[in-house]
C-alpha cells in the first residue's frame, strides 16, 4: 500500500529471517516485541479509561 522496493517493510523483515536467512530466534524475537508494541498501549488504554471488562470475566 506504502511504499516502493527499496522501503523496509516489517513483513518483509520476518519472512527474511525466517525463510531466506533461516534466522528463527531472531524472527521469533522481532515477532514477540510487534505483539507487544501492539498489546500493551492496549491493555493501557483499557485500564486507564474505564474500559469495559473482556467477556467471560466478573
Amino acid at each position: 500500500l506504502l511504499g516502493g522496493p527499496e522501503t523496509l517493510m516489517i513483513g518483509r523483515v520476518l519472512w527474511d529471517e525466517f525463510f531466506t536467512n533461516n534466522d528463527w530466534p531472531m524472527a521469533s524475537s522481532v515477532t514477540v516485541v510487534m505483539i507487544l508494541l501492539i498489546l500493551l498501549p492496549m491493555a493501557f488504554f483499557n485500564k486507564f479509561k474505564g474500559g469495559q471488562p473482556v467477556a467471560g470475566r466478573a
